[in-house]
């Protein structure tokens, strides 16, 4: 009696459910009152549906009887390996789970342990025709349970209205989504048909009008019988209609797509533009089936072209009128520029000529009156004296030489050697001589906060230092304090941009005076080229421009700040270099550095004939054999004759069609190994010229104890394996 009740029980359930399932159209109500239904009929009220997610994985507990708050519709596991889902899913079959402490198939989930569930019993639940499930119906028990074959096709069957159930529900919402798709499409139709200013028309294959917008009798306020047909072109300007008519038979006949742009009558009375278009719908043998078209109001475009082509033709007369203003203001502005240039010119030569000039004589004074006095002691017999007067000499060449090097730093030519140093030390090292050169009634403090190093040519430093010495000794006629300090600064993003630098860690090195100051409408042309507040003839307004040029090609900058009556701080900033300075004892010994020669032979090539009798006259004391040329020509015929070269000594700039590196690569190719040494005095001459272990370069005017100390290391330098062709 037991198992029949219980059969009994089962297929009221089925009965109940089934009718359910095929009344209902809420998948809410129908999946809620399936968990219920089950759990009557196998007597255990503990029940859920778990729907397979997209990915295929995942399931979620959508629906549930008899659980904890917290699972219904919130719990998702995946079907992982070791998971009772994974288990269905690979088997395809019920699982039936007796007992979970003996279970070894899978393990149950935290969700089942916590609300007791120890035995279930599972169906894969499908639509009529799916492959793939809708999810998992499963029964739960809260003790160990022995679940019956009758169990087993019970859910099988219960699992096929459910299938069906979400089938059909899913289906219903295709449906209900389709439908509501198509209610929207056909409501955006009427909106677009309403907004858009084109009105549709169709006419049959012969050219009769069949239907037009409810616009078209609206604007011309005639009866669908005065219009359709061919009674529409009545609507059509008088002037109109035979070019209308003509081009509608053309298209009718070729069924190429129909244009026209005509003026219809409103009710009103007045006409408008419109443009009427048409194209032919064909059925597959290539017949006309049908024409669709549209008229649009085209009055306002019609008159606005009208409009623009008068502004048009008014605005080409008034720009030819302008344009010819414009080329006579252009000539005499021109004009008046090359008027000011030649002037700033003229203003600028007679600036730099002047301030130039008086260094460069008192400069050539020096040296011309110290030779003179040298050729008097000489005849004289008189010799005690020579070394003062030769020492004067050398000291007026060097100042001239350092004269030039301000001028190429004005033009931003200047050749420099950037090394890694101390400026510290390089002010300390001058501070004797700007002692010296400022005179003793100025008085000379220096202060060192920093000890970073910083990458520029130290005779760089030392000219700017000692031009700005030189002026704030000017800046002081009546005497003063000058002061030097050195000093790190920290740039950051508020302050770069008034530094005009990028933000990090700097070297600042000041200098200031408690002089007269500059007035501010002069303190911003401090900096420009040939500016000077001396009088003519004492300054050539180079000094504070080859500062600004020398800051700037070592990566720094350059500030001055100025009070009348207060003094002036000039500050050059540097970055700071993460190397460290080269030492003295780093340095090549000087005994390395001065070998005598041992009869190397040397090409000499120079066309300034003094130059070449000086430089052939010491490499030949210093033991080295001396072969000189003017030019290329005459090196390459000396070249013949001579059957080994060590090393070739040549200007850059030579005369003729060969220069000294078209001179070099020529003579590389008869003597591979050759070294070559290249002396010049452009200031652009370095970018000409690859340095390497075989090549060197030397900037005129340089010493002769410089000159042998270079070739003597160039000639030793990479021996190893060389020879000559």
């Amino acid at each position: 009696m037991a198992i029949e009740d219980t059969l009994l029980r089962q297929r009221k359930v089925l009965a109940e459910f089934g009718e359910l399932a095929l009344v209902s159209d809420d998948l809410e109500h129908i999946l809620d009152e399936a968990c219920r239904l089950v759990g009557e009929a196998l007597e255990t009220h503990l029940a859920k549906f778990m729907l397979l997610e997209d990915d295929g994985v995942t399931f979620l507990v959508r629906n549930g009887v008899g659980w904890a708050p917290g699972v219904v519709g919130k719990v998702r596991v995946q079907a992982l390996a070791g998971t009772p889902e994974r288990y269905s899913l690979d088997t395809g079959n019920a699982v039936i789970s007796t007992d979970a402490s003996t279970e070894t198939r899978f393990h149950y989930h935290d969700f089942q342990k916590r609300n007791g569930v120890q035995a279930f019993v599972n169906v894969l639940v499908y639509g009529a025709s799916e492959t793939r499930p809708f999810g998992i119906f499963e029964v739960d028990s809260r003790s160990p349970r022995q679940f019956s074959q009758s169990d087993i096709d019970f859910l099988r069957g219960y699992s096929n209205l459910l299938g069906a159930a979400l089938r059909r529900s899913q289906t219903m919402q295709a449906m209900r989504l389709t439908e509501e798709k198509l209610r929207e499409s056909e409501r955006h139709y009427r909106i677009a048909a309403q907004l858009t200013p084109l009105w549709p028309w169709t006419a049959d294959s012969h050219g009769a009008v069949t239907s037009l917008d409810q616009r078209w009798y609206e604007y011309t306020a005639r009866s669908p019988a005065q219009t359709l047909g061919r009674q529409w072109l009545n609507a059509v300007h008088p002037d109109d209609r035979l070019s209308f008519a003509k081009l509608w038979k053309q298209s009718l006949a070729s069924l190429q797509p129909f244009d026209a742009h005509i003026q219809l009558r409103k009710s009103t009375g007045e006409y408008r533009w419109f443009r009427i278009r048409a194209f032919c719908s064909l059925d597959p043998e290539g017949r006309c089936e049908q024409w669709y078209g549209t008229v649009e109001d085209i009055h306002e475009r019609v008159q606005l072209e009208a409009a623009l082509r008068d502004w048009n033709e008014l605005l080409e007369e008034r720009i030819a009128v302008r344009t010819r203003q414009l080329e006579a203001e252009q000539q005499e502005r021109a004009l008046a520029e090359s008027k000011l240039r030649q002037s700033q010119k003229m203003e600028a030569v007679g600036q730099l000529t002047g301030g130039i000039a008086h260094d460069f004589n008192n400069l050539l004074a020096g040296i011309t009156g110290s030779l003179e006095l040298m050729q008097r002691h000489i005849d004289n017999q008189r010799y005690d004296e020579l070394s003062r007067y030769n020492s004067v000499a050398l000291t007026s060449a060097t100042r001239a030489a350092a004269l030039t090097q301000r001028l190429l730093a004005f033009s931003r030519q200047q050749s420099l050697q950037p090394e890694v140093l101390e400026p510290r030390e390089v002010v300390a090292g001058l501070e004797e001589i700007i002692r010296r050169s400022v005179g003793p009634s100025i008085h000379v403090e220096c202060s060192f906060r920093g000890h970073d190093p910083i990458k520029c040519d130290p005779n760089g430093l030392e000219n700017a230092l000692l031009n700005l010495a030189i002026n704030a000794r000017d800046a002081m006629p009546g005497g003063g304090t000058l002061k030097l300090d050195v000093q790190r600064c920290a740039i950051d993003a508020q302050s770069c941009s008034e530094k005009m630098l990028p933000a990090g860690l700097y070297v600042a090195i000041s200098v200031a005076d408690s002089g007269t100051g500059i007035s501010a409408d002069i303190l911003p042309r401090v900096f420009d080229p040939f500016f000077t507040t001396k009088r003519i003839g004492e300054g050539s307004g180079l000094g504070l421009s080859m500062i600004y040029g020398f800051a700037q090609q070592s990566g720094g900058q350059v500030k001055i700040q100025s009070s009348v009556g207060v003094g002036t701080t000039v500050t050059m900033y540097f970055p700071v270099v993460s190397q460290s300075p080269a030492r003295p004892e780093d340095a090549e010994p000087e005994a390395a550095r001065l070998q005598p020669g041992a009869n190397e032979t040397i090409l000499l090539v120079d066309d300034e004939a003094a130059i070449r009798q000086m430089v052939s006259e010491f490499l030949t004391e210093a033991g080295y054999r001396v072969i000189e040329a003017l030019d290329s020509a005459s090196a390459l015929k000396q070249a013949e004759k001579t059957a080994h070269l060590d090393l070739l000594l040549t200007d850059i700039g030579l005369p003729g069609t060969m220069n000294g590196v078209a001179l070099a690569a020529a003579m590389k190719t008869r003597y591979p190994s050759l070294k070559v040494m290249f002396i010049t005095g452009f200031a652009e001459g370095k970018s000409l010229v690859s340095v390497d272990a075989t090549t060197r370069i030397l900037t005129k005017p340089f010493s002769l104890t410089d000159l042998g100390q270079q070739v003597a290391s160039l000639i030793h330098a990479s021996d190893d394996g060389a020879e000559s062709a």
